[in-house]
């Protein structure tokens, strides 16, 4: 019978750990559970803050362009500056205000992390970025059809890449045939679809020279491109005189020619920060980084012709200072009165194409150190189009949007759009 009570005691025992983990089991589930309902309902809060960020971008971009800005030159050279109780009056008005007025004046803005329930500050804040896109080159305009100047800003900015000159050709006339939508080569090195692409597309399915053809696509874009990595599937980016290349390389820096021997391997720092698929084709004067300024005709003054490249290491310093000059002046003023004194409150933006040429040509010194040509590839306000970020926060959790807005006829059109990306 001891037997007995004792195998019954075990039993219990057995019986009371089992229903133990099975209890825990379920408390675990419960607190996860738990867990997952608050993720979800701070998700969806989030969600809520970046729906209330797009409203915001949409009311500064659909309004920045009728803001008073606090100092601003009228057309006839005369400044205006708006008094102190002005300015609190227009913040009363408009509580984005300020972030118009950055916009305005050529500027990214950003709103900061803002609560958008006032009544309870801690439920979670959005913030807002717009930055104008016209600083960079549209590269679907740079061919002959597009652009009649489009081989001096590819020379200049293959150039400023270190692209050796051997390889420009094949490059700008790769290019060219992707984009253009005839069916003739461009110069000695285009390609197009009969010619090339297809005959290197049928290679590489049949296991013909694998590695070298892996790239191509059946046929040529013949037409816009809407992303810079379909440069990587073009001739001219994958091979040079039948030698591969890298076009990953080209795009984003590294050993252009990797399968040489390493003393003869040349390194190229990219050239992916100099072009975007959207704009008007020119470039911003007052938001434009340094990089692309030294890129623009004008300001990049090759000692040669485009028909023989030739240039010296003179070409790119004489570029870096004027693009220099208008980075800092940007930064600091350097704003004249009209009667020539010094006006050091005032913002540094460019107003048009003698404001900066009159500026730059004081803070570099003598002589013709920006040239007339400039002048076309230049704007000095926002065009139509923005990039706008906008990130949603609450307890730890994010959603971000990033997109690409057109603004136009009072109106916003969403070209690009990511969540989270």
């Amino acid at each position: 019978m001891r037997w007995k009570k004792g195998s019954a005691i075990v039993g219990a025992i057995w019986m009371l750990a089992v229903l133990s983990i099975l209890i825990a089991t379920y408390a675990v589930d419960a607190q996860l559970q738990t867990r997952i309902n608050l993720y979800l309902q701070e998700r969806v809060k989030v969600d809520h803050l970046t729906d209330a960020g797009i409203a915001i971008a949409e009311v500064i971009m659909l309004d920045y362009q009728n803001v008073s800005v606090p100092s601003s030159t009228g057309s006839d050279g005369s400044s205006t500056t708006a008094s102190q109780s002005e300015i609190d009056e227009y913040l009363e008005k408009d509580r984005w205000y300020w972030e118009k007025v950055d916009l305005k004046d050529n500027r990214e803005c950003s709103t900061g992390a803002v609560p958008v329930d006032a009544l309870n500050p801690e439920g979670g804040t959005v913030t807002v970025k717009i930055k104008p896109i016209e600083s960079q080159w549209n590269i679907n305009n740079l061919y002959p059809q597009g652009d009649a100047n489009y081989a001096k800003i590819w020379e200049a900015v293959l150039a400023a890449s270190g692209v050796p000159e051997d390889y420009w050709d094949s490059i700008v006339d790769s290019w060219c045939d992707w984009r253009d939508t005839d069916d003739g080569d461009t110069g000695e090195y285009g390609a197009e679809t009969g010619t090339f692409y297809k005959e290197a597309y049928d290679d590489y399915i049949n296991g013909r020279d694998v590695e070298k053809n892996k790239n191509y696509l059946p046929a040529s874009r013949d037409g816009e491109i809407s992303d810079l990595d379909d440069l990587m599937h073009i001739k001219g980016f994958n091979e040079y005189e039948e030698e591969p290349i890298s076009a990953q390389a080209l795009l984003d820096g590294g050993i252009l020619n990797p399968l040489a021997k390493k003393e003869d391997q040349i390194e190229v720092k990219g050239f992916r920060k100099y072009f975007t698929v959207f704009g008007s084709g020119k470039i911003n004067a007052n938001i434009a980084e340094k990089d692309i300024l030294v890129t623009v005709p004008g300001i990049w003054q090759p000692s040669g012709t485009s028909s023989n490249h030739a240039f010296n290491e003179n070409d790119v310093s004489n570029a870096t200072d004027i693009a220099d000059a208008i980075v800092e002046i940007r930064a600091t003023g350097n704003q004249r009165d009209n009667a020539g004194q010094s006006m050091e409150d005032d913002v540094g933006t460019f107003k048009n194409w003698n404001d900066l040429q009159n500026r730059v040509q004081e803070a570099v010194g003598g002589g013709n150190y920006i040239q007339q040509e400039a002048e076309q590839f230049l704007s000095y306000a926002p065009d139509k189009f923005f990039e706008v970020s906008i990130t949603g926060e609450s307890l730890g959790i994010t959603h971000t949007v990033k997109a690409i807005a057109i603004v136009q006829d009072s109106k916003i059109r969403y070209i690009r759009w990511q969540e989270d990306p």
